[in-house]
């Protein structure tokens, strides 16, 4: 790893209650593309997802690297966290491990994981 061990601790503990934001109601949402996306504005950055999930989309968590929520997709009626890495690919080491991340998740072949 070059040197980020810590951080890329810290950032992956989710499940601290201290550091989870409070949860926030009626999230604005706007439609985009004709209906076929939504967007939204969770902790100033825009969010956004395609229609089949269903309105609204909670914030979860932030860290770091990106912004955690939660869903219900329509099509399979469950409930699913979206992750959603800002500015991934504008430096070499932050692409790096974006690209580790996904391997890895990938590599799991967990039921609770899809990409």
């Amino acid at each position: 790893m070059e040197g980020g061990g810590a951080q890329a601790a810290a950032d992956t503990v989710m499940g601290d209650a201290a550091a989870a934001p409070p949860p926030m109601e009626n999230i604005p949402a706007t439609l985009s593309f004709g209906g076929r996306f939504i967007q939204y504005n969770i902790f100033g950055n825009m969010f956004e997802v395609t229609s089949k999930y269903k309105p609204p989309i909670m914030p979860i968590g932030k860290g770091a690297y990106g912004i955690v929520c939660s869903a219900l997709n329509l099509e399979t009626n469950e409930h699913v966290a979206i992750k959603k890495i800002t500015n991934a690919f504008d430096n070499k080491i932050d692409a790096k491990r974006t690209l580790r991340e996904i391997k890895l998740l990938r590599h799991m072949d967990h039921e609770n994981v899809s990409i």
